[in-house]
């Protein structure tokens, strides 16, 4: 009879796992939670929410299991196949949840690099970030401000040395494109009918659209919709 790995994983929970206490079915979500938010902060050219409680069930799960492995590893002169097979199976699961958290939190870093100046003149936006990212952002800003003094903003007038300078028409802070291209999953109906010149569109409950991302903005926001 043909197994499946994810038959070897599930009967690997339930040999390991306290009596009567499942789990099973909550890292399948957390898994496709956190394949879901990694794929949505690639795609969406602005910071979305921090994951925390999510990340923190994670990574304390992630803990759990290197030290079951290194706990059984002790042993792996004298056990039996069986585990073995289960310790490589845990570990290959292990490498692919550390790719899609340490993918996840680079994608997220990468735009605090390049919007670091517009990301602290917007509170809202702020909200997002963890404890750990925004004091990253300030130390990044920082270094920044350091950087271009050395270089040549300390040899310019003094009101042209703002980092976030937006007169004389030009702003100096970038910023996300919003009109970027994306595409997107509705999970629900909207009511509310979005126009894009002339054209209307009904955005349908399971329909994927390729659409500008400022138009589906507020419905990717409070999560009516996923970016694919």
């Amino acid at each position: 009879m043909e197994v499946s790995f994810d038959d070897i994983l599930r009967d690997f929970d339930r040999d390991t796992r306290p009596e009567g206490f499942d789990l099973t079915e909550l890292k399948r979500r957390d898994l496709a939670e956190l394949t879901q938010a990694w794929i949505s902060e690639r795609m969406c050219p602005e910071l979305l929410d921090y994951k925390e409680d999510l990340l923190e069930r994670l990574l304390e799960r992630i803990r759990q299991q290197v030290e079951f492995i290194e706990m059984n590893s002790i042993e792996l002169q004298t056990a039996e196949k069986d585990i073995k097979l289960h310790l490589m199976i845990v570990e290959s699961e292990l490498d692919r949840v550390n790719f899609l958290i340490r993918s996840y939190l680079r994608t997220r870093l990468s735009k605090i690099d390049k919007y670091t100046v517009h990301i602290r003149t917007s509170e809202d936006v702020v909200k997002r970030l963890s404890a750990e990212e925004t004091t990253y952002m300030e130390n990044h800003f920082k270094a920044l401000v350091q950087l271009y003094n050395s270089l040549f903003l300390s040899q310019m007038p003094e009101h042209l040395q703002a980092l976030d300078d937006t007169g004389g028409g030009m702003s100096m802070i970038e910023e996300p494109d919003m009109d970027s291209p994306v595409f997107v999953k509705m999970l629900d109906d909207v009511v509310d009918t979005i126009y894009i010149g002339d054209e209307e569109i009904d955005l349908v409950g399971g329909g994927i659209y390729l659409i500008r991302y400022s138009a589906v903005r507020s419905h990717v926001l409070d999560g009516r919709a996923i970016l694919i």
